[in-house]
């Protein structure tokens, strides 16, 4: 009788503590439940989304200035992360002083003006990067004369960048051996050699035949690169089909410019590295609106 009693105690004392736990998961959920309630509404969550890709845009910006690299892409990338990230933290604040700015004389007006800007710049952003993007598909039938378009050297080596467009064109002209090209680039300041003399070096260090290849050394702009080019095209008898090699976000500008300049092209995209794509897609977009506004 008593090792019973003992035993029905043991199994109330187990039930006890099972139902405490229960109490506990309970409890548990019902303070999770309240302080998303309390804490997670649509304002927060616009913050939380702000102040996130805020972050992940300062990464990816500011990421190229550990190696040197600063330009108007990283420096306007890296303005709109910080924009964001303060937005997100004074959210309140900047918000109230919107509406209070609204409510005076010619506010209204000022805040239509700023979202026909905004709609404005959202519209040409993602129509250029359409363009960008369609024009990298624009692949030829191989009987185009490459142009490989020039970019840094560091003392007389490619950049990376550099190096990527020509092995873009080391392939091409691998794969299509009557093919011939033209290097294009002049020398800056804080290069060793023109970039066109640098690219030469390379395809002949990896195997092209240097007689495939003309030099164009005295060109400082995308515009440059093709105009000179094309004097070597009507010189060499080249015709007017061409294939320009560059990466892929400069494409679209590049081939405008040949087509501008009555030229037929076809893109062999460089493949850029992932953590130079937002830096120089962006300022690629000055670029394109520069090059339709001054040489339209």
């Amino acid at each position: 009788m008593v090792e019973r009693i003992n035993g029905v105690m043991h199994m109330n004392e187990n039930k006890n503590v099972d139902n405490t736990n229960k109490n506990a998961n309970i409890n548990k959920k019902d303070i999770l439940k309240n302080w998303f309630k309390t804490n997670i509404n649509r304002q927060n969550i616009v913050r939380i989304l702000l102040a996130l890709s805020g972050g992940i845009l300062f990464g990816l910006f500011t990421n190229p200035f550990a190696s040197g690299i600063i330009n108007i892409g990283n420096i306007t990338g890296t303005i709109i992360a910080v924009l964001m990230i303060s937005y997100s933290i004074m959210f309140d604040v900047i918000n109230n002083g919107i509406r209070k700015f609204v409510r005076r004389k010619y506010g209204r007006l000022a805040m239509f003006v700023a979202v026909v800007f905004s709609t404005v710049l959202v519209t040409t952003v993602v129509v250029t990067t359409i363009m960008m993007i369609t024009a990298t598909t624009k692949i030829g039938d191989g009987t185009e004369t490459l142009i490989v378009l020039g970019c840094k050297v560091n003392g007389e080596s490619p950049c990376s960048m550099l190096e990527e467009r020509l092995i873009a064109a080391k392939s091409y002209l691998e794969e299509h051996e009557e093919a011939v090209c033209i290097v294009s680039g002049g020398q800056g300041s804080d290069e060793g050699i023109s970039e066109a003399e640098c690219m030469y070096n390379w395809l002949v260090a990896n195997g092209i035949d240097g007689a495939r290849i003309y030099m164009e050394d005295q060109s400082t702009s995308t515009i440059e690169n093709i105009k000179n080019s094309m004097e070597i095209l009507e010189n060499e008898n080249l015709g007017t089909n061409v294939a320009i090699a560059t990466n892929e976000f400069h494409v679209f500008r590049a081939g405008t410019v040949a087509e501008s300049m009555g030229l037929t092209y076809s893109a062999v995209p460089a493949k850029t590295s992932w953590w130079l794509v937002p830096t120089y897609s962006v300022r690629e977009m000055y670029g394109i609106v520069a090059t339709a506004l001054f040489e339209g």
